[in-house]
């Protein structure tokens, strides 16, 4: 084929001729240098498509390849036709009439435009009573196409900053608003939202047909990378939205996982994270992901027949012990800090709450300290301790946790369990909750599982109301008043007296307890 036909006459007749001569439509997939790359029989209406493989290079890119079929009907390009050009990112889709007598009649091509405005048909037609005054330039028309995607994406880019469609599944509003709060948290560019709330999720691409195709569109119009998911994915359905859109596929829990790898700061916390992420990437590892790595290892380094893969997943599980046995030292280590501070007699608050429920202001506000504190999901990870010194009970240590979620993700959990059960320790814990919250008692509910799930549910709890100066006096008493708690403004630093008075006397009529007999668990950074 000449680089600048999208079909030549010569093809178009042979097409037609074939495809009379069986009764069925024919097509071919073409290159950009003119070969045939397959041919395609369908039926008397239709064409099933075969597989072209994973489109590299993002929603911006196309395929490589255009499809040139036979209707038999003298039909224009079908509904079907549209959703295979936007679904694949082919480069054109061109109809060509079958006549009776072999001959190539009508000829319609489409192509997808880039820079398609929401509401606006992404398809531009051209369309010709026969393939001799088929005014199209294909060469020309894919390079313009490709440039304006290019300028298009040049012009949406942020340094630093992926752009992400955000999708929701689940049917839980609150889930789904959530999501995109972790996902500006994440550092992600939100270019757009799609939602498709669904009974049951596709078993294989998540979404339906239907959205499918919106998605990909959205994705070209948006510029988006990427697309993140309100419900954790398994692997096989990410590898089959990642194939029929190009996009990255990101489910809820790759997300906190990844915020959670940005905020670490001590080497702790980025030991839990990795070790977090390699339990979850272990049952997601492929063939392509194993073979990225070069191989190492020595005589004895692995048995014979080894596969690739199976070398992957060894290296994994090998890392996964060593960062076992290293944050085990590491707990032994916090343990004995611990059972010294325990032997000064020292009463221990542990800030505790729903992530930006406002735990490291209410420890800045108390202990006049400094700690990042932003209106961000999981500012936090790593837990900090201050001496504070009331004017009855004399000196406390507080310590700032990080923020819990709905559905924490159970590698997370078991990675952070040390960090989170070094809340065995305290004495009182201040359960801070967003009293202006409309979701306060869901994230009340989210927090109260956990900590029954770490066997902390026994420990005694003051509930904290914070951020009532958004609410109406009268509100944020009954509030007080239901819950058994103090309201207060930390941001403000209104109430903290109310607070230190109700804390001490809380302390003040404990039972010592006993400090607990494991060693291990223990994560955090003191200092005065």
């Amino acid at each position: 084929m000449p680089p600048s036909e999208v079909v030549s006459a010569e093809l178009a007749r042979h097409l037609s001729e074939v495809s009379r001569s069986i009764g069925r439509q024919v097509g071919v997939y073409i290159s950009r240098e003119g070969t045939i790359r397959n041919v395609i029989v369908g039926d008397a209406t239709k064409l099933d498509l075969p597989d072209v493989g994973r489109l590299r290079g993002g929603p911006s890119r196309f395929r490589g390849l255009r499809l040139v079929h036979t209707h038999l009907r003298g039909e224009p390009v079908t509904q079907d036709d549209l959703n295979d050009l936007a679904l694949l990112r082919l480069d054109m889709v061109a109809a060509i009439e079958a006549l009776p007598d072999g001959g190539a009649g009508r000829v319609e091509v489409a192509y997808l435009l880039p820079g398609a405005a929401e509401g606006e048909t992404p398809f531009q037609r051209v369309v010709a009573p026969d393939v001799f005054r088929l005014d199209l330039d294909f060469e020309e028309t894919m390079a313009a196409l490709e440039a304006e995607s290019a300028r298009l994406a040049r012009d949406s880019a942020v340094v630093g900053q992926e752009r992400a469609l955000v999708i929701g599944v689940s049917a839980d509003d609150e889930r789904f608003a959530e999501t995109v709060e972790l996902v500006r948290a994440a550092n992600v560019a939100v270019a757009g939202i799609v939602r498709q709330r669904r009974k049951q999720i596709h078993p294989r691409t998540v979404v339906g047909g239907g959205k499918l195709e919106d998605i990909v569109l959205q994705g070209m119009r948006q510029r988006a990378e990427v697309a993140i998911f309100d419900v954790d994915l398994k692997p096989a359905q990410a590898r089959a939205f990642e194939d029929a859109t190009g996009m990255k596929a990101i489910d809820r829990t790759q997300l906190i996982l990844d915020i959670f790898a940005q905020r670490a700061r001590s080497s702790e916390g980025k030991l839990q994270v990795e070790l977090a992420q390699l339990k979850y990437s272990l049952p997601r590892l492929t063939e392509k992901d194993a073979g990225l790595s070069r191989l190492t290892g020595g005589i004895g380094g692995r048995g014979p027949g080894e596969t690739v893969l199976e070398i992957g997943r060894r290296r994994i599980r090998d890392r996964i012990r060593a960062l076992e046995q290293r944050l085990e030292r590491l707990s032994r280590e916090r343990a004995l800090r611990r059972r010294q501070r325990s032997e000064s007699d020292l009463p221990v608050l542990s800030i505790i709450g729903y992530t930006n429920a406002g735990k490291s202001t209410l420890l800045n506000a108390l202990t006049n300290s400094d700690v990042e504190a932003k209106d961000l999901l999981f500012v936090t990870l790593d837990p900090t301790s201050r001496r504070l010194r009331f004017p009855r009970q004399g000196e406390v240590v507080i310590t700032d946790t990080v923020g819990f979620i709905a559905d924490l993700p159970k590698d997370l959990i078991t990675a952070f369990r040390a960090t989170l059960e070094e809340l065995a320790d305290a004495d009182l814990l201040l359960h801070v909750v967003d009293a202006a919250d409309p979701e306060l008692d869901r994230k009340v509910e989210a927090v109260d599982a956990l900590l029954g799930e770490l066997e902390l549910a026994a420990i005694p709890r003051l509930m904290v109301l914070n951020k009532a100066d958004l609410l109406e006096p009268e509100t944020a008493a009954g509030l007080a008043e239901r819950f058994q708690g103090v309201s207060l403004s930390a941001q403000r630093r209104q109430g903290l007296d109310d607070l230190i008075a109700e804390v001490e006397e809380r302390l003040h009529r404990r039972v010592k307890r006993p400090a607990p007999r494991r060693e291990s668990q223990g994560a955090g950074r003191t200092s005065r």
